[in-house]
Order: C-alpha cells, then structure tokens, then sequence
C-alpha cells in the first residue's frame, strides 16, 4: 500500500468516523483493476485504492447525492467537474467533502480484449496540467514522479474528424459517460427527429457530434469520460480541447479553474478578451 493509500484511508474513515459524511465515494480493487466503490463504515476505508487505473470521473455520482453529505475522492479532472457542477447550480458546495488527491495520470482503460502489456498513459492525460483539484478540503499527495505531460497532441484537420465520426455507432456512450450532461431530454438523442434521428443515419453524424460539442463548448474539463467510454474510440477529448483553445485563446477561461468565475457566454460582450 502506497503512502497516499493509507493517507486517503485514514481520511476517508476519520470523517466516517466523526459522521462529517455519510458515505464517501471513490475506488475499490475490482479484479485485476478497480472500479467506483461507496463507502458508509470507518472500518470499511480500507476498500479504498489510489493507483493509475483511477480513471474513472467519480463527480458523476453527486447528483443522485444531493439529498446527503458526502466525500469524494477527486483527481483534477473530477475536481474540476465539481467546480462546474456547482456554477451550473446542481450541487450544493456544503455537502460535499473533496479528498483531492495529487494525479500523475491515469492509463487508457482497458477495452475488448486489450493486452495488459500495452498499457500507456492516456492522450487526455497527456495534455491535463491539472495534477490538483482546484476544489479541496483534504489534498493527499502524490508518492510517484508526474508523468510528462504535453501542451499539445496534434490533432489533424477537419478531413480526419469527418471519418473519425463516420465510425460512430451513436450509442450514446459518450453522452451516458459525461458527469456533465444531465439534461432531462437530450437534443441529440433521437426522441425529436427534426435535429437528428434516433437511427444511425450516416448524414447525420457529423451533426450529432457537432451539436453535442457545441454544448459542451466551454464546459468540458477533458475528464477522458465519453473518450474512455466510446466502443469504437473516437477521440472525443481532443475535440472538446480544441474548443478549449479557442475559449482559452479569445476570452482567457478555462472551465473548471475557478466556482468564480463565470463561462464567457453568460458574460459576453463583443470584442470581451477576458
């Protein structure tokens, strides 16, 4: 058991025990990986794990939490959706507890048979510099060397989206998988086939993909969630990055950074840098 292991345990099971929280979210080994777990019971921390199989946005869950005080163990990207979550009025900062713990970055999660021998660091990784949760209560550091991370992965042109997409199953995996789509109805579903229909129509695929980035335009924290989760591994992330970019490059934001800070369109004035 790694140092920051028995950190996040002790932490975990210290607010368990003094009934600051009534469950906390986060990792368990599961098989040769891990998998979300929630712990209720000081005794039962010790389920839980910090390694680079963690990939998973554990911010998903405090939605259907709301009604309880709960503590999460959240890497950057988690951190980060917390900060959304909460500018978007769909959590309450008074019943959450973040146990932030340091990232050096997680592997691609394994997929349909994968060798274990080609296990890497994930590309969404690669260009995070985020190691911390910008929203913390407790910070566990981290015991290994941060992995090298790149300011940039290089993306193709428009040509290389347009047969990425044509891959697309729509299976809604992506959609499902994103701790920050959490519309009632989705537009992209099918349910309203004037915008795009709920069969796999080849004309449509590029709408579809381009509907949901430009609602995830400015929101999206590069968790790696819909990339992870896509069957056919169309590499959602780095399109969300590039619309990162833009924001980043015109107004200055990053989504996730700070819960003051308020998304470009809700405060845009034309010729606005920031």
């Amino acid at each position: 058991m790694s140092r920051a292991e028995e950190e996040l345990r002790s932490i975990a099971g210290r607010l368990l025990e003094k009934k600051e929280v009534e469950l906390v979210v986060g990792y368990e080994h599961h098989g040769r990986s891990v998998r979300p777990c929630f712990v209720s019971k000081p005794e039962e921390a010790n389920r839980l794990v910090w390694n680079a199989d963690c990939w998973f946005n554990l911010a998903r869950y405090l939605r259907s939490l709301r009604d309880r005080r709960v503590g999460i163990v959240a890497k950057g990207c988690d951190g980060k959706t917390i900060v959304e979550l909460l500018k978007e009025n769909q959590l309450d900062r008074g019943s959450i507890v973040v146990i932030a713990v340091e990232c050096n970055g997680v592997f691609k999660p394994f997929k349909y048979g994968l060798n274990r021998a080609e296990r890497r660091l994930a590309d969404y990784c690669r260009r995070c510099v985020t190691r911390v949760s910008p929203i913390a209560d407790y910070v566990v550091k981290s015991d290994g060397q941060a992995s090298q991370r790149e300011n940039s992965v290089a993306d193709g042109d428009a040509s290389d989206w347009l047969s990425l997409f044509r891959k697309c199953l729509k299976c809604m995996a992506c959609v499902k998988a994103c701790p920050l789509c959490y519309c009632t109805e989705c537009s992209i579903e099918g349910f309203k086939p004037d915008l795009v229909h709920r069969l796999r129509v080849p004309q449509e695929l590029f709408t579809f993909h381009l509907t949901r980035a430009l609602h995830m335009a400015g929101r999206c924290v590069e968790c790696g969630a819909c990339e992870s989760a896509c069957p056919v591994e169309i590499p959602l992330t780095r399109l969300y990055h590039e619309l990162n970019e833009w924001f980043k490059e015109n107004y200055g934001y990053a989504p996730g950074r700070s819960v003051n800070e308020a998304p470009p369109p809700l405060v845009f004035k034309e010729g606005w840098k920031g």
